[in-house]
């Protein structure tokens, strides 16, 4: 299936580098280049649609998580990709609550990317495992609640209330295929298998408590 890519990034070099790996998921993949955020944003109009973004967050003309969150506003529905050198937790933790497809470090290996970019443009959700390792609890190796996104929380809040996809989809106000991306990314988190046992692990953990 023809895929539309958006790449941003003010660097040359990179955005020549990640053309090679775009390049081989697919020999019908197209891929648009803009180096800065208002040329990503023309891009958005002039070469719809799009089919995936992926932007870097620091960029000249946009702040940090500023670019991001005005992207999202205006584009709701884009599927976004963050591919970022910034290792904050905490600007991670922004982007996936603020309803990125994933979170890519440019400091992972040729192996690493490529599994990363084939599970966004597959439609799941990609999230970098160091964030998960920094955020266990030191002395029991347990996630902490801040492991989760706010996102993730409110689902497994629901699963605890024995809600099926459709009604927890139906109550956050967003679709069922999104929930059902979000639970594969939660089971992976919580090391389990099924809703089943997300639950027991995460009351287990002091996760959820009813």
């Amino acid at each position: 299936m023809a895929m539309k890519i958006l790449h941003a990034d003010d660097h040359a070099l990179f955005r020549e580098g990640m053309k090679f790996f775009l390049k081989l998921l697919g020999s019908d993949v197209e891929i648009v280049e803009a180096s800065n955020f208002q040329a990503l944003m023309d891009k958005l109009t002039l070469e719809a649609p799009i089919d995936l973004l992926l932007m870097d967050l620091a960029m000249p003309g946009m702040g940090e998580l500023e670019g991001f969150f005005s992207i999202r506003r205006q584009h709701p529905k884009l599927p976004v990709v963050v591919l970022s050198g910034s290792n904050n937790t905490q600007v991670i933790r922004a982007v996936l609550d603020g309803g990125a497809r994933g979170y890519i470090p440019k400091l992972v290996n040729s192996e690493e990317l490529m599994h990363a970019l084939r599970q966004v443009t597959s439609g799941e959700i990609s999230s970098p495992n160091f964030l998960f390792d920094l955020l266990k609890d030191d002395d029991t190796g347990h996630p902490k609640l801040d492991v989760l996104t706010a996102r993730q929380r409110d689902i497994l809040a629901l699963l605890a209330d024995g809600m099926p996809n459709k009604l927890i989809a139906e109550g956050l106000g967003i679709t069922e295929g999104t929930v059902k991306q979000h639970l594969k990314s939660l089971y992976k988190r919580l090391d389990v298998q099924n809703r089943t046992q997300a639950i027991r692990a995460a009351r287990k953990m002091g996760l959820i408590i009813n």
